[in-house]
């Protein structure tokens, strides 16, 4: 980080920051690995620095002290009345634009400037069409026909998928129908398997990143979202031959985090789902982390299962859901078509 300092000649711009904000009120944003170093290596004080934020910081650590300046927490800093936001990170462009748009501060610039050359590559590749063709190298949509013949980037009608990063692996085995509108989205490093015979007519797949997707053949939806978002090395795994009705839900995270205010430790982490065979999801269900639900089971309609469940042939309904009825199963087929 020293030499990082050193190729962008941080000293002259440091002399520069104190000409132009003398007097000024200023807030630095980011307190990583680079402000470390610059507070290790040069003198600021004659920069008129009145706090420190940083994402890191929590509502409980408002008034404390770090690096000798007072903090202000992450979610407050945008009401904070200052001349400027100097900017302690390497990649700062997108945040230039940001604090712009939730800030009226007049003045936001980097604390270390990089050179224009680094700064246009940098932001030629966040353009979408430049991350788009540099993903698309690493990532893999096949759908595997009836005949086992793979197909890379197939056209399947109704049904978007869309990569937002890298490495990731989606794979439909044929027949798949997508009736009104599937979406899928992927982070990083995901992995998706459908199996055959599925039939969707609405889906949203949302997936952040290093998780994983698998679900079996025959299996129906009518309207559902899965939720992998903000979520980081968890699977949901569905069976065979699941009906799942509308307006599902099924998360693996609560999408943000519960902690301890005293030790900071996460008391909601995110964990994986598994669904078996032959499971039916009333309509409004939503299945939470960590919920496990054995095969040949039914979810009542409007029901909220967030543990883990063991025996099968059983009604689960409820909010928290429990068991309330055992020795059932379940057939596609209304009454006048079913004979037994």
């Amino acid at each position: 980080m020293k030499d990082y300092l050193l190729k962008y000649n941080f000293k002259r711009r440091l002399d520069y920051l104190k000409r132009k904000f003398q007097n000024k009120t200023i807030l630095i944003y980011g307190t990583g690995k680079l402000f470390k170093t610059i507070i290790d290596n040069y003198d600021l004080r004659s920069l008129n620095i009145i706090g420190v934020t940083d994402i890191k910081y929590l509502p409980e650590d408002e008034g404390k002290l770090d690096f000798g300046y007072k903090i202000i927490p992450y979610n407050k800093f945008n009401l904070l009345n200052v001349d400027c936001i100097l900017i302690a990170t390497q990649n700062y462009f997108s945040l230039e634009i940001k604090l712009n748009r939730v800030t009226s501060v007049k003045y936001i610039e980097p604390l270390v400037k990089v050179s224009i050359i680094d700064k246009i590559l940098y932001r030629l590749k966040q353009l979408s069409i430049v991350k788009k063709f540099l993903n698309s190298k690493t990532n893999t949509f096949v759908l595997i026909k009836s005949n086992g013949k793979r197909i890379y980037n197939p056209k399947i009608k109704n049904l978007e998928v869309k990569f937002l990063g890298k490495n990731n692996y989606i794979e439909i085995q044929e027949p798949f129908y997508a009736l009104k509108s599937v979406y899928i989205r992927c982070g990083n490093n995901c992995h998706v398997s459908i199996g055959k015979n599925n039939e969707y007519y609405q889906a949203r797949i949302l997936m952040g990143s290093d998780n994983s997707l698998e679900i079996g053949p025959n299996t129906t939806i009518e309207e559902a979202r899965i939720l992998q978002r903000n979520s980081f090395n968890n699977k949901i795994k569905i069976g065979a031959d699941c009906q799942i009705s509308y307006e599902i839900i099924i998360r693996t995270t609560d999408g943000h985090v519960i902690y301890d205010t005293t030790t900071k430790n996460i008391k909601n982490y995110p964990q994986d789902i598994v669904i078996g065979n032959h499971v039916w999801f009333g309509a409004r269900t939503m299945i939470l982390k960590g919920s496990k639900i054995p095969s040949n089971s039914m979810i009542g309609a409007c029901s909220l299962v967030n543990k883990e469940f063991t025996e099968e042939n059983t009604v689960i309904a409820g909010s928290p859901a429990k068991i309330i009825k055992s020795g059932i199963n379940w057939d596609r087929r209304g009454a006048n078509d079913f004979n037994y």
